[in-house]
């Protein structure tokens, strides 16, 4: 069904998708050829089963299921023409051999279905209209499988009997490969001037085709069938807003977390310890001046170091697993969690508006450093590397985060230090009171915070902090989207 909803055009109405998708059900299950009924894709009795994840542990339907559900997918669309690649690695060999015969009774339906593969059986190959068979990016042969054996044969090459022909093609190529790809080069040369001066004499085009006898490309339907699929007649239908994807894929990572509730019950547990670590580290802060200022500055810089680190390393776990579907961990539930414990077990002060202007400060540094995470993973490639360096920028940026108007980590610390010290008041040990707010705006001698304060409010590194977010969200997804297309180059 998601594979409609991102294929299928926005237009049409979802329950027309709905109807599509159990077409296609139907249609892998009743797939017959020649009037032998096959055991199809068997997609209808598993279409409510979760797919699986066997990375994070969720059990779901089997490898076979799964190669089917990738063919079912391709079909939700009515594609003339299907490519697959090696649909049968990994397969048993009766998996192989029901999933080949679906393949073919689809090649009867008016479609066209290219494949690559590896070491097939005889019963596989024998399936198979046309047969291509390449050796080092070469064409050793190109034509009607059923003419193989009788052209390797005429190059000396006849293949034993009782022996899968496919498996002495290959032996062949490692011994006479190069040799027969220059025999298979002065054919097709030969087949070309034949076809050129049939052009050049007037001939139509079918004709001159014609005059190309022996191993060939085979006819315009193809294994199609009806021949719709190899000629222009295709229709694009418009691809859905880009926007609505965005909303189907987040609803289906949203699904995916609450179908597997030990993935979400290891984030809630690993920021739960880290709440619990700084909030037992510094546990019910008090107001003297001469402990408390430092304290309460200390753990607000320690808890922006955690959700720094920790949503930056896992979002380059997640864009090396999912690529461009990164993983949003928090959906402001886990941050909220980590706010929630640490907020009041520090003691910071008891304020509903002092409470949620902490944690939307957390919420969007979070954010940012979810986005840094993946822009970085995407520039090096690798989770390794990206890592490593994810490590040295963040550690760069919170150690000089009161000098670089760059740093995010900046208007963070200054939002949520700006929002907790104007509000309280600290003691001497004479009892004198000093206000936070005195502090903050460096109005004491050698007050400790004088660096943190950027001379901004509270709002402002808010809004400053909530462009950073879609801007580095923005410039994730560019460099993701960029650097694939230049590795592709």
């Amino acid at each position: 069904m998601l594979a409609a909803l991102l294929k299928l055009p926005r237009s049409m109405r979802r329950a027309d998708k709905v109807a599509r998708v159990d077409a296609v059900l139907k249609e892998l299950a009743s797939a017959w050829d020649g009037g032998t009924a096959h055991r199809g894709l068997e997609l209808e009795g598993c279409q409510h089963t979760l797919v699986g994840d066997e990375v994070v542990g969720l059990k779901g339907i089997s490898g076979g299921q799964r190669r089917r559900v990738s063919v079912g997918i391709e079909l939700v669309k009515s594609p003339r023409v299907l490519f697959l690649d090696e649909p049968t690695s990994g397969l048993d060999s009766e998996m192989a051999v029901s999933l080949v015969d679906t393949l073919v009774a689809l090649a009867r339906q008016n479609r066209t279905v290219c494949t690559t593969i590896h070491q097939p059986n005889s019963y596989i190959t024998s399936k198979f209209d046309d047969f291509m068979l390449l050796h080092a990016g070469s064409s050793v042969y190109c034509g009607k499988w059923c003419d193989s054996v009788g052209y390797f044969a005429s190059h000396g090459c006849p293949c034993p009997q009782f022996m899968n022909p496919s498996d002495y093609f290959m032996s062949v190529l490692k011994e006479r490969g190069d040799e027969l790809v220059g025999e298979w080069g002065k054919q097709e040369c030969g087949r070309s001037s034949a076809r050129l001066a049939a052009l050049e004499a007037g001939e139509a085009p079918a004709a001159a085709a014609a005059n190309g006898n022996g191993a060939e490309h085979g006819d315009a339907k193809g294994s199609g069938g009806g021949g719709d699929g190899a000629h222009g007649g295709l229709q694009v239908q418009p691809s859905v807003p880009w926007v609505y994807q965005v909303y189907v894929l987040a609803g289906r990572m949203f699904r995916q977390w609450w179908r597997n509730p030990a993935m979400l019950l290891s984030e809630a547990c690993q920021y739960g310890f880290m709440a619990l670590f700084v909030g037992l580290v510094y546990l019910q802060l008090n107001n003297s001046l001469a402990t408390g200022v430092n304290d309460r500055a200390a753990s607000l810089w320690f808890a922006m170091a955690i959700l720094s680190f920790t949503p930056s390393y896992t979002a380059v776990v997640a864009w090396d697993k999912d690529r461009l579907l990164l993983r949003r961990e928090s959906q402001q539930g886990i941050t909220a969690l980590f706010c929630v414990v640490m907020y009041f077990m520090v003691g910071y002060y008891p304020s509903a508006g002092c409470f949620f202007t902490f944690l939307l400060a957390f919420c969007l540094f979070q954010l940012i450093s979810e986005s840094v995470g993946g822009m970085w993973a995407a520039v090096c490639g690798n989770s390794t590397y990206a890592i490593l360096v994810l490590t040295f920028v963040l550690l760069f940026l919170l150690s000089f985060s009161d000098f670089l108007l760059f740093s995010y980590s900046t208007y963070a610390y200054a939002a949520v230090v700006d929002n907790e010290f104007t509000h309280v008041t600290f003691y001497t040990k004479n009892g004198v009171a000093v206000p936070g707010a005195a502090i903050w705006n460096n109005e004491v001698e050698n007050s400790p915070l004088a660096q943190a304060n950027n001379g901004l409010s509270v709002a402002t590194n808010l809004l400053i902090l909530l462009a950073l977010t879609v801007g580095t969200r923005l410039m994730a997804f560019a460099l993701i989207w960029g650097m694939a297309r230049l590795r592709k180059l």
